[in-house]
């Protein structure tokens, strides 16, 4: 397994809903369950905002002691995009523009969030932040456009990506009965 340490984290200061685990598919590389290479980011979400917390080793760095900005860019991308699923949709990177404030540390607690900006019918725009865990201090900052999945797209990648997506699905069924 890789050694970027992941636990649960606390949902964001603003929220007043439990935090709930997103899946995570097999092989990813930022949040697969099953890819030794990878991450192993695992994901929450409050309804409004999605989150994961993760402690880079030096391994993934790029400069000595800093995280590498790929890595970074890879982080932002997965956790905005992931802000799809709140609106019970699947998307793909249309577009990501990133702005590095400052180097993201090795060895320390990250924090990276995701939330919605517009949702249109062809297109989602999503933004997120990667900052310290401990203060808040932002490091970078990501917008992005996303294209939603067609219904036979998202249907047919679900049953490919391995992980707990079957799980998530089921609960995303329940949860679309529960609203009509």
């Amino acid at each position: 397994m890789n050694d970027a340490k992941t636990s649960e984290p606390a949902a964001p200061a603003r929220s007043t809903t439990a935090p709930r685990r997103q899946p995570g598919s097999a092989q990813c590389f930022v949040c697969g369950t099953r890819n030794p290479h990878g991450l192993g980011a695992e994901f929450f979400d409050d309804g409004e905002l999605v989150w994961t917390e993760l402690t880079p080793a030096e391994h993934h760095q790029g400069w000595p002691g800093v995280l590498h900005g790929g890595i970074t860019s890879a982080l932002l991308d997965e956790t905005i995009g992931r802000v799809a699923f709140l609106h019970d949709r699947w998307a793909q990177t249309g577009k990501l523009a990133l702005r590095f404030l400052r180097p993201a540390p090795l060895g320390q607690r990250l924090r990276v969030t995701g939330r919605l900006v517009r949702n249109h019918r062809r297109l989602m725009e999503m933004s997120g932040q990667l900052t310290l865990a401990s203060s808040g201090e932002v490091l970078a900052e990501a917008s992005g456009m996303f294209v939603p999945l067609s219904d036979a797209a998202r249907d047919a990648l679900a049953a490919q990506l391995g992980g707990d997506f079957e799980a998530w699905e089921q609960w995303l069924s329940s949860a679309r009965g529960s609203e009509r």
